[in-house]
């Protein structure tokens, strides 16, 4: 695999976003000169998410109880991402551990809110949807509705959860510039759930593709679309607190 260690970042023009096919090309660029790196922190989810799948052969409740411990190599792919995008120096394997040696707790808080919201934002969509009455449907829907602003939101806040100029900046202030950021551009990162939850499900019914590939690439596509957008917004969200 080739290597990319002078390689300059893309950055896009301070009056406009990236548009999500530039996205897109500059995260296949930024996976193929980084690859030696980002497969095995792919790899190292790849095998947590195993290792709890087969928990959950033994005992369904315990593969869910385990489940919010996959933020800590969600957190390490997505770190290692952040860090290539923001073209840093001086990359390599020891990131895939940083979230075990920086705030591991945060990363346990965020998975499990991420999984409880998940859970019974899904099981109301399931019994809304069997239920075979209005009111149920009507249940269905907006839990169904929850399921897409929760993944969309999700694509946004890991980013900036891992960002490294935001090292500093506290678990609530960063979902809350994740939420501006949602409500500032609906249809950009719409889009962006869209295609990064084509991507997951492709990958998910091929197997092999989300345990060695897909994860760090939806990481590229997530931090090079939130990074411009954060960056920009930002200034503008604490000068409205002021």
């Amino acid at each position: 695999m080739a290597s990319r260690a002078e390689a300059p970042t893309t950055r896009p023009p301070a009056t406009a976003l990236p548009r999500l096919g530039t996205v897109v090309r500059a995260a296949l660029s930024d996976y193929y000169f980084n690859s030696m790196r980002l497969v095995p922190a792919n790899l190292l989810w790849g095998f947590a998410l195993a290792l709890i799948v087969l928990a959950g052969i033994v005992s369904p409740l315990l593969s869910l109880a385990l489940l919010p411990l996959l933020a800590l190599p969600t957190a390490g792919v997505f770190r290692m991402a952040a860090r290539i995008v923001r073209g840093e120096p001086g990359l390599g394997l020891g990131d895939i551990a940083w979230p075990y040696r920086h705030m591991p707790g945060r990363w346990i808080i965020v998975g499990v809110v991420i999984v409880a919201g998940g859970f019974v934002l899904g099981t109301n969509t399931l019994v809304g949807l069997v239920g075979g009455e209005p009111a149920g449907w009507a249940i269905a829907t907006l839990a169904g509705w929850g399921l897409v602003v929760l993944w969309c939101g999700a694509l946004i806040s890991w980013p900036l959860l891992v960002d490294p100029a935001r090292v500093a900046v506290p678990l609530g202030e960063s979902l809350r510039l994740a939420g501006g950021l949602l409500l500032a551009h609906p249809l950009r990162f719409a889009g962006l759930g869209l295609a990064m939850a084509v991507v997951t499900a492709i990958s998910i019914a091929l197997t092999a593709a989300i345990l060695t590939i897909s994860v760090a690439f939806v990481a590229l596509v997530a931090c090079r679309s939130v990074y411009p957008a954060a960056d920009r917004f930002e200034p503008a969200l604490r000068g409205e607190r002021a």
